[in-house]
């Protein structure tokens, strides 16, 4: 095999690495706690004593002069959500109700639900749509 060859192997194993080491970085930067108002760490709840957990999340439109909310969006049936849709102007605050209810799956251990609030202008790297969270250990 000539030295060309094993200098691409080498090189080709070294991108490799590098991209495993770096997909780990990644992912454990994302599991850190993030508390900016879009993710909502509930702490520990304990099943036999909650029946439900509520929290408010609030946006405040500092991107727009006007900012059309069409409404909330939960990520499974075991949340539920509501916002008052229409016209909010800049510097109002959305806010979006939410109550998580632990009973209604097998929920244990670390739990994470989404929320979307759905608007007509970009407002997140995810454009119209700006995901919120609430995670939290269940017991």
């Amino acid at each position: 095999m000539s030295k060309k060859y094993l200098y691409i192997i080498i090189g080709i194993l070294i991108l490799i690495i590098i991209g495993f080491a770096t997909h780990e970085k990644t992912v454990s930067l994302i599991m850190k706690n993030k508390e900016d108002g879009t993710t909502v760490d509930f702490g520990t709840l304990n099943k036999k004593n909650t029946s439900s957990k509520s929290y408010t999340f609030k946006y405040v439109n500092t991107m727009h002069d006007t900012l059309k909310v069409y409404g909330v969006l939960d990520g499974c049936d075991c949340t539920t959500s509501k916002v008052r849709e229409g016209i909010y102007h800049r510097n109002d605050t959305v806010k979006v109700e939410t109550n998580y209810n632990p009973n209604k799956y097998k929920d244990k251990g670390l739990t994470v639900k989404q929320i979307f609030l759905v608007t007509n202008k970009a407002i997140s790297k995810y454009d119209t749509i700006y995901p919120l969270t609430l995670k939290g250990m269940i017991e």
